[in-house]
């Protein structure tokens, strides 16, 4: 079955601020957070149930589930039916408030 990947916008704002603190450091590493994002949303789109559920007290139990990629990043997505959503893309070096 392949599951049809939707990434919100604020997971796609994320994704183009990540890249862009990464651009001014490294150019390369910046292209290679590029290719892994793309590498994990095909494996999504294979199966994201490969991925461990996220364990966040701010979170609604086993709800979403977490792709940890390029050593530092992390996904959260949730699944409904054949549907994919990455809802936001963390560094993990960084805490976050999602109000």
């Amino acid at each position: 079955m392949k599951y049809k990947v939707i990434m919100s916008r604020r997971a796609d704002e994320m994704l183009v601020s990540h890249v862009r603190i990464l651009a001014q450091v490294s150019i390369p590493a910046a292209k290679m957070l590029r290719n892994e994002v793309a590498c994990v949303l095909k494996s999504l789109e294979a199966d994201p149930y490969l991925y461990q559920w996220e364990v966040d007290v701010n979170l609604p139990a086993e709800t979403y589930r977490r792709v940890v990629f390029a050593k530092r990043y992390k996904a959260l997505i949730l699944i409904l039916e054949d549907t994919v959503y990455v809802d936001a893309i963390v560094d993990c070096r960084q805490e976050y408030r999602f109000d």
